[in-house]
């Protein structure tokens, strides 16, 4: 009998760490990406690989989907406070909090610092030293920290699209950005042929998902629907389709 009552609890816990079918799955979304990451209409996303990547994993959860769109600086709350259940397209070292538990690889991505057709080009990062230099609100750069001090300039804005148009706009002479968004951008922004294809790489990186401790969804659940999503290929296919064509 105690054996019984003991495997029957057992499965009921299984059971209450896995989304029931058609269960909700919220995503907090960082208002300070772009596309190829995020495509918004309002406050709602409607597209990009956060949303695609999303929507494939809940699939694979057997769960509903729905995205909260935050500032930076607002979504590590919303995961401590329960709003959210999972973040994804983060770092450990880019949140405040340790107690955060991390998935497997979502995105392999690749620091850059990038500017005009006709800018000099960067061949280190100390030639950066004194200039302003295009961020993003909230986020951390540690490897500039590190390396500049006090003459790592930053001219903040809220998204990579906002830099974007002030680099072009020559409101500075280079921005740092991610490989996925730039290379996404050289191809199809209006002004793309105004974009240097000279980059300074910083460092590559990979994004992972971060999950609070009870969280409604395990790490293992997200690691298995990760690698499903690999297996099947739909992974890829995401990721080539938001390439253009040249």
């Amino acid at each position: 009998m105690k054996i019984g009552l003991l495997l029957l609890s057992s499965l009921c816990s299984i059971a209450l760490a896995l989304p029931a079918g058609g269960a909700e799955l919220v995503f907090g979304v960082s208002t300070g990406s772009a596309m190829p990451m995020t495509r918004f209409q309002g406050d709602d996303l409607t597209g990009g690989l956060l949303k695609d990547v999303g929507d494939a994993l809940a699939r694979e959860l057997k769960a509903r989907p729905r995205y909260l769109t935050l500032p930076r600086k607002r979504v590590e709350a919303a995961l401590a406070d329960g709003t959210v259940d999972l973040l994804c397209d983060l770092r450990p070292e880019w949140l405040d909090s340790k107690r955060w538990q991390w998935s497997d690889t979502v995105f392999s991505n690749n620091m850059i610092i990038v500017g005009r057709i006709g800018t000099a080009p960067l061949g280190n990062l100390r030639e950066l030293a004194g200039a302003r230099t295009g961020t993003i609100t909230g986020y951390r750069y540690p490897v500039l920290d590190h390396e500049l001090g006090p003459q790592f300039v930053r001219d903040d804005a809220v998204s990579d699209d906002l830099n974007l148009r002030k680099l072009l706009r020559r409101r500075f002479d280079y921005m740092l950005t991610n490989s996925l968004y730039y290379d996404y951008q050289r191809r199809a922004h209006a002004e793309r042929a105004r974009l240097s294809r000279a980059v300074l790489a910083v460092e590559p990186f990979d994004t992972y998902c971060a999950l609070a401790p009870g969280a409604r969804i395990t790490v293992a659940q997200v690691n298995r629907a990760l690698l499903a999503l690999r297996k099947n290929g739909r992974m890829q296919a995401i990721l080539e389709s938001y390439q253009p064509a040249r």
